[in-house]
This record gives C-alpha cells, structure tokens and sequence, in this order.
C-alpha cells in the first residue's frame, strides 16, 4: 500500500473506532440491573468493512467497542469485547469485499451471529449459565437493530467509499 493511502486508511480507521466508540457509549439502552446495555455501534462495525476492509474494520470495530466497555465500567467485558467485535469486523470486511449488497446482508448477519455466540460463551464461562441465557434475547435485539441500521447505510457508505477511492467496486 502506498504511504498516501496507509495515512488515508488510518486516518479514517481512527474515525470509525471514535465513531464505533460513540455509537456504543452514548446510544445505549440499559437491559438489567447489573448495568448490561444494548447499543448501536455494531451498526458502525458492519459498515466499517465496506470503507476500510480488513484488518483495518477489526481494528477499529475492536478498540472503539472495548474503550466503551472500559470508560462504562464494564473492565471486565473489555477483553472479550476487543476480541467478539474484532472478529465481527473483520469478517464483515473479508465478506463484503466479494460482492454488493447480498454479500453485504450476509456478513452483517454472520457477525451480529459471531457476537451473540461470542458473549454467550463468555458471559457462560465468567458468570453461568443462567445469566448467559438471560442476555441473549438482548444480544438478538441488538443484532438485529445493528443489521437493520446497517442495510439502510449501506448505498450511503459505499458511495462514500467510492468518493474517497477506498473501494475497488
């Protein structure tokens, strides 16, 4: 890659991991007493892969969404949320690069499946099994309202992804 485009692609990765972390930090919805949210930002992941591919959307689907667990109060989440929110962006950003809004549907589906199955095992391992049970109808919510959010985006970023020759397509 080109020094040019390497300072472009990480500028705007630093955009969406800033974007990432306020799409999750200040639009959230409380879902239980112990603090659990539900949030947007996997909106911004989804798109990510369509502006930067991978493993740039990772990077940025990561660290804004694990600075959010940290800054919320959350430190415990913070380590499997780099990781659950990495993998979503970057298999968002390897499936999209196949194709156009079909490939894009897919992989926004399969990483809203990533994240739901990544915190089951997570919250199932570090909390039990009941309280792993107890959030999935929250994690389903926020993977559909994020694969929603991200359809309608769709036409919108790759038009910016065009504009800024970030897309090949």
């Amino acid at each position: 890659m080109a020094r040019k485009n390497y300072t472009k692609t990480l500028v705007i990765t630093s955009m969406l991991a800033a974007l990432v972390f306020v799409f999750t930090y200040l639009i959230k919805i409380p879902v239980n007493a112990s603090g659990a949210y539900m949030n947007i930002g996997d909106c911004v992941i989804y798109c990510s892969g369509l502006l930067v591919g991978a493993p740039w959307a990772a990077a940025a689907a990561g660290i804004g969404s694990a600075l959010s667990d940290l800054l919320l109060g959350f430190p415990v989440y913070a380590p499997a949320t780099l990781v659950i929110k990495a993998a979503m962006g970057l298999l968002c950003a390897v499936l999209t690069k196949k194709g156009g809004f079909g490939w894009f549907a897919g992989a926004s589906v399969l990483g809203g499946a990533v994240m739901v199955a990544g915190y089951g095992v997570f919250e199932w391992i570090c909390f039990g099994w009941s309280y792993a049970v107890g959030t999935i109808v929250f994690n389903l919510i926020q993977w559909a309202a994020g694969v929603a959010g991200a359809l309608a985006l769709y036409y919108p970023i790759r038009r910016v992804a065009q504009a800024l020759k970030l897309s090949k397509r």
